[in-house]
């Protein structure tokens, strides 16, 4: 929705309620549609009784004679939630106040560096007067499952890269060489680290004993680098074990595959939810669109069909452009930043890997940063890159029609540059 469109939503039989949420007191102001108030504040406990707030609510709205209501509130850490599930369970529409609308308004209010609950609700109500409003992003089942699972899948990818640390700084006290030969995702290195296996035991052992051990589960090891790892272990410049090395190494590599096969049974999970939405089947015809990179995306923005435009992708990734011009000055542009950073860093992932694996994407690339008459940087024709890329993707979903490639050429700057 746009300002305009959110300020005609609220009339004079409007009346708006503002909530600042805590974790367990929370404090809701009442203003009408001009942000005049025109009830007495209200406290309540965000965890016994909800119901305290929803009488008040109605016994305001009769009190002023209203016949419409619209409640805003900070999306305050995730205590926003039951509050939000509460009207919406009663018809009572909601809308969220973004966080640093508050703070650039705060100061400027009255002056005053005052910080208070019943102030900053007065605040979001008087704000949503003037439609600085945005509206909750709407999941049904599966794509709540989908943003569930996603955010599931990065809490342990970033367990993952915690644990692979710790490994490496094992790797790096006890046997620094070993990372010459194997990686520590390798098959090869899985004995070693199973087996608890020091340099100065894999020194003592002979080539054919040691060997068997590196080859027992695995046939296909290479000879070369169990040679290479006998040698460099006899010669290691790691430090002295002691009595917890061994336990150490074993308890970070088998809590390493237990992550990696999780990560991989949610992965299969969250293809076969996405698998059933027909527009990310289209989606991924496209060379170098994967499911998981369409999962990414839906888990941040939730159904694209409630999208209108691809502008508004762009701005809730914080892609959107923006410019400090003023008279005879011209700013350069830039984004913006205000938006998810997941999101973007998905998009911007996407558009990489299109870069280098599709060739349309890679012809765009390769106009933008040299056959156009101001060529672009890297980095900045990768952005254009992801804008054609959200704006071609809008269009699979809101036209429900496969990608063709030789449209998309046809309708790009490609051509006349031939």
């Amino acid at each position: 929705m746009r300002v305009e469109e959110k300020i005609q939503r609220l009339k004079s039989e409007t009346l708006i309620c503002g909530i600042d949420i805590g974790k367990t007191n929370c404090c809701a102001r009442f203003c009408d549609f001009r942000g005049m108030e025109v009830y007495k504040k209200v406290w309540f406990d965000r965890t016994k009784d909800l119901d305290v707030i929803g009488c008040h609510i109605t016994a305001a709205m009769d009190k002023e004679n209203k016949k419409d209501v619209i409640v805003v509130f900070e999306p305050t850490g995730h205590y926003w939630l039951n509050i939000d599930k509460y009207f919406k369970d009663r018809n009572i529409e909601t809308a969220l106040m973004p966080t640093k609308t508050v703070k650039d308004e705060k100061d400027s209010y009255d002056g005053q560096p005052i910080k208070s609950d019943p102030r900053d609700a007065l605040l979001i109500a008087r704000l949503t007067s003037q439609g600085k409003y945005v509206k909750p992003i709407e999941r049904n089942e599966i794509y709540q499952d989908i943003y569930s699972g996603y955010r599931l899948l990065i809490d342990k990818q970033k367990e993952l890269t915690r644990i692979s640390n710790k490994i490496h700084v094992w790797n790096d006290k006890y046997f620094p060489e070993i990372e010459h030969v194997y990686k520590i995702n390798s098959v090869g290195i899985k004995p070693i680290y199973e087996k608890q296996l020091l340099p100065e035991e894999i020194a003592l052992m002979s080539e054919k004993e040691f060997t068997l051990i590196m080859t027992e589960n695995n046939i296909r090891a290479k000879k070369e680098a169990i040679k290479k790892a006998k040698k460099l272990a006899s010669k290691t410049s790691g430090i002295k074990p002691d009595k917890y090395t061994k336990k150490e190494i074993k308890d970070l590599y088998k809590r390493y595959q237990e992550i990696s096969a999780e990560i991989e049974e949610l992965k299969k999970e969250l293809i076969e939810l996405a698998s059933e939405i027909d527009y990310v089947e289209k989606a991924v015809e496209i060379c170098g669109i994967g499911y998981i990179s369409m999962v990414g995306i839906i888990a941040e923005t939730g159904d694209l069909n409630n999208y209108e435009h691809a502008k508004q992708v762009l701005k809730m990734s914080g892609l959107s452009l923006k410019e400090s011009s003023s008279g005879k000055k011209k700013g350069k542009k830039s984004i913006s930043k205000r938006g998810r950073s997941t999101l973007r860093r998905n998009l911007k992932q996407i558009a990489i890997t299109l870069v280098g694996k599709n060739s349309f994407f890679m012809q765009l690339h390769n106009y933008y940063t040299t056959k156009r008459q101001k060529s672009l940087t890297k980095l900045i024709s990768i952005n254009a890159i992801i804008r054609k890329f959200v704006y071609i993707l809008l269009a699979l979903v809101k036209n429900k029609e496969k990608y063709d490639e030789e449209k998309a050429r046809k309708e790009s700057c490609i051509l006349s540059s031939i």
